[in-house]
């Protein structure tokens, strides 16, 4: 199962700067989940919503202000507002990147393809939207940047409420992953993606895993879920490492019981 960083590390530092991306590494995540959303004048802005105030504390849209503007600002840690092209050239070579196009707006896509489409690295990327439009457009221009069907938003409006039906939005979108959020997971759901040869990365809210993480975490494993994106990489990385070694040292117990027909030994 993949540690997928959300929002980079955000629960030892703060989300989507480059202090949460290097945690991220630091702590052998195997993959980052980021934010996309677009400046005025066209440029990929590296943050979960428009708005920036739960960032920054501005009462300021990225899509009302250009980049010479927002370069101007800093994160609530004192860090600058990171950009796409930045995070890609800085950590691109040492880390899988998830890139979250949000809104349903097809330029953003257009965007994010000018800057990965080409990039010798580009297998290394995921781009993922809850809306179709960003991922039609990638399909079409450019198919080999593997794209991921986000599910489980709360408030799906008109006409996007039937992604609600998951096969409707991946044959929509001819994608080969999901992202369902954690709590929708089950047996008879992962049965389905399997036999559908879906990959599966569930995602948790950002206060999703903040209580009994761990048997959220056994859950999703025991179902077979191919990656996790979660609030406590470093955390999940570590409980990951234990339950292997729990399951080589049954396994070598059950080798020995085998050949010594020692009931005793298991």
């Amino acid at each position: 199962m993949l540690v997928i960083a959300h929002r980079g590390n955000n629960k030892e530092t703060f989300e989507n700067s480059f202090d949460a991306y290097e945690k991220s590494v630091a702590c052998g995540a195997h993959r980052i989940e980021l934010d996309v959303v677009l400046s005025r004048d066209g440029h990929a802005v590296i943050n979960h919503d428009d708005h920036l105030m739960h960032t920054t504390g501005k009462d300021i849209y990225c899509s009302k202000t250009d980049r010479a503007d927002i370069e101007l600002i800093n994160l609530r840690n004192g860090q600058k507002i990171p950009f796409l092209e930045q995070v890609v050239e800085r950590l691109l070579p040492r880390i899988e990147l998830n890139i979250e196009i949000k809104g349903n707006n097809p330029d953003a896509a257009k965007v994010v393809r000018n800057i990965v489409g080409q990039h010798p690295l580009r297998d290394k990327i995921i781009v993922s939207c809850f809306s179709p439009e960003p991922l039609l457009y990638m399909r079409d221009y450019c198919p080999d940047i593997k794209r991921a069907c986000l599910t489980g938003d709360d408030t799906v409006p008109w006409p996007y409420f039937s992604h609600m039906a998951v096969l409707n939005f991946m044959q929509m979108t001819d994608s080969s992953i999901v992202h369902p959020r954690m709590e929708l997971m089950s047996e008879p759901f992962m049965e389905q993606c399997t036999h559908r040869g879906w990959q599966v990365f569930t995602w948790a809210s950002m206060i999703g895993e903040d209580t009994a993480r761990e048997a959220s975490w056994t859950l999703l494993k025991a179902l077979g879920v191919h990656g996790h994106c979660t609030n406590y990489p470093r955390e999940l990385g570590k409980w990951l490492k234990q339950e292997e070694q729990i399951h080589q040292r049954l396994e070598h117990l059950l080798q020995i019981g085998s050949t010594t027909g020692d009931s005793h030994a298991y």
